[in-house]
């Protein structure tokens, strides 16, 4: 990860030096570095003035062809569907896509106390219920993914019991959304009353993300959406939102659809998520957000830009791909998992 953008800067444009090891030939040896640095010079504006004659080109042409371009889309999102997402360009924004792997991790309150140990200063607003022989839980998140601004709404069911990991882990352990449980959900996301981007979908896991905006989660309010299946769960969803901390008249119902504004969270936040951890982390993510900017300032677009680091700077193209929450995230699924197996064993 690029932590320092100085670090980045100094990658960029390495001086050039040599080392005399001794007193012998000095004058030829400083004659021919003298000769060196004055051709690499050279060399060096060259390749800038070009660059730089390039870059007001492409600026001026942002998408010479149309065909290039969505072709370079399709292919950007071909490469990002390994890691669960995908590229909407018309928003200029990354989102998840219905069957990333990570639908099959699931979620529980150990996801939550991982996020900021990982960059992710995130708030959450977990909202419990039952409804139709099933525990549900539908989640609100929004703040700082690394290098991103991002929302997420995610659903999730159990029929099982709590678990019970000595020394782990004592909660609800929840499934991802089968299809049959999908929800129309939207939501709109706001920084300092400015709208950053605005998406909705029949989806378990509805998310965007906008690279290398930085913001801190107390500058951000979303506007959320969902329609529940029937007025039963929709009361069951409004009742644990009163439970929690919403009040009446901060909801807006018609019929089955809730409407609510998620700004300061009512919820427990995690406790991992102290000021020095997160003042810590928050200082890494503006920095990469930072480096990304200086380093791309010459391209246009987020294509053009993802395209120049995946040649150039491909660490920093492979950290922004791994976006939202990575399988870092889900680093405590295999003890539960094996948890789950071992306790399905037992009970045959």
């Amino acid at each position: 990860m690029y932590n320092n953008i100085v670090e980045i800067a100094l990658k960029m444009s390495l001086p050039f030096g040599v080392i005399i090891p001794g007193p012998v030939y000095i004058a030829a040896l400083i004659l021919l570095v003298c000769v060196f640095e004055i051709i690499v010079t050279i060399l060096l504006i060259r390749k800038k003035e070009f660059r730089k004659d390039t870059a007001v080109e492409i600026i001026r042409n942002p998408i010479p062809d149309q065909n290039s371009s969505m072709d370079k889309v399709i292919s950007l999102n071909e490469e990002l569907a390994t890691y669960g997402f995908a590229y909407l360009p018309e928003k200029d924004i990354f989102y998840s896509i219905m069957n990333g792997w990570q639908r099959s991790f699931g979620y529980c309150q150990l996801y939550d106390e991982m996020a900021v140990t990982i960059s992710l200063v995130i708030d959450c607003e977990p909202i419990r219920f039952e409804y139709g022989g099933k525990k549900w839980m539908i989640e609100f998140w929004k703040g700082q993914y690394g290098m991103t601004t991002g929302s997420e709404i995610g659903v999730y069911t159990t029929t099982g019991p709590d678990l019970n990991i000595p020394g782990f882990f004592n909660g609800t352990f929840y499934q991802s959304a089968k299809d049959e449980d999908f929800l129309q959900m939207s939501m709109i996301l706001k920084k300092n009353d400015e709208v950053l981007y605005s998406v909705s979908g029949l989806h378990w896991w509805l998310t965007a993300f906008k690279l290398a905006e930085f913001s801190h989660p107390s500058e951000l309010v979303v506007d959320i959406e969902i329609t529940l299946k029937d007025s039963e769960m929709r009361d069951a969803f409004v009742n644990e939102l009163i439970a929690v901390g919403y009040a009446p008249e901060e909801l807006s119902i018609i019929e089955n659809t809730v409407s609510l504004t998620f700004d300061k969270p009512h919820s427990t936040q995690p406790f991992t998520r102290i000021p020095l951890t997160e003042y810590l982390m928050q200082k890494n993510n503006e920095q990469n957000c930072n480096a990304y900017k200086v380093i791309t300032k010459d391209y246009a677009n987020t294509i053009m830009k993802l395209e120049y680091l995946k040649e150039e700077e491909p660490k920093l193209y492979r950290h922004i791909l791994n976006l939202g929450k990575s399988k870092q995230f889900f680093g405590d699924y295999d003890t539960i998992k094996n948890f789950i197996q071992k306790n399905d064993i037992l009970n045959r």
